[in-house]
């Protein structure tokens, strides 16, 4: 059997990984070391994604700055991000004008801009109506020259159609006549 020496170092052994095991339990589900964990993985991700897709270093300053504001809820945008523009630049542009383009679409116009808006809308219609005329006039000159070609088309065919069918009819006589003269003699 064991000494009380020896179930004193078990008891004193096992103390000590207990302590450290509730250690690194609290570590883990400590809020801030969570998000801890989430501004190191989130300034991975950008570091790695801009490296990909632009093949230049970071600058960690902004980066960090960047990482730290961003919330765990954005932490699926590097991933999707990084799939999609992975080593295009051009895609990566692309991106960004999209985000600008939906950022713009949410803010509303200004007066200057409603106005501007109606006055090109003006001008358009203006424009339109003065090409109206020659327009419809070409379109017409263009669909009385396509009537003519269509209709020399549809009388060769007529002819050849007529041709043929003389042709195939003379043809089917002279065959039936072959055939009768040896049934005749």
């Amino acid at each position: 059997m064991s000494s009380p020496e020896q179930i004193q170092q078990q008891i004193e052994t096992t103390r000590e990984s207990l302590s450290s095991d509730v250690n690194q339990l609290a570590d883990k589900v400590s809020p801030s070391a969570v998000v801890g964990r989430r501004v190191d993985r989130m300034k991975g991700s950008a570091s790695s994604l801009r490296g990909r897709v632009m093949g230049a270093k970071p600058d960690t300053g902004r980066l960090q700055s960047a990482a730290g504001s961003v919330s765990g809820g954005v932490g699926n945008a590097p991933q999707a991000l990084r799939q999609q523009a992975q080593g295009s630049p051009l895609a990566a542009g692309l991106i960004a004008f999209g985000l600008g383009v939906l950022a713009s679409s949410l803010i509303p116009p200004s007066s200057a801009e409603q106005q501007l808006a109606a006055r090109a809308e003006e001008l358009a219609k203006e424009k339109a109506q003065e090409l109206r005329g020659p327009v419809q006039e070409r379109a017409q000159e263009i669909g009385g020259q396509l009537k003519e070609s269509a209709q020399e088309s549809a009388q060769q065919i007529k002819q050849a159609a007529t041709d043929a069918a003389s042709e195939t009819t003379e043809q089917a006589r002279s065959r039936a006549e072959d055939v009768r003269r040896p049934l005749q003699g």
